[in-house]
């Protein structure tokens, strides 16, 4: 697994600072492990708790945008 961070990616669920671990082995299905994230908020970021039931629910949402932005950037 590879560490990451993304220090700004905007999305359609909110503008989000994002750290954490992936596995692209499997271009289709790649892992992604949060260790951090960030909403960008009216008084700059706000640190999210990623074990939270709706942050679970947030990032579930945003996989797919990140596994394609850490694609993007690893070739």
């Amino acid at each position: 697994m590879k560490k990451f961070t993304i220090s700004r990616i905007n999305t359609s669920l909110g503008i989000f600072r994002v750290s954490g671990c992936w596995c692209n082995e499997n271009q289709d299905t790649g892992k992604i492990d949060i260790t951090s994230i960030e909403l960008m908020g009216t008084d700059g970021w706000v640190l999210l708790n990623h074990a939270s039931d709706n942050v679970i629910s947030l990032i579930t949402e945003l996989t797919p945008t990140l596994t394609t932005h850490l694609l993007a950037k690893s070739k």
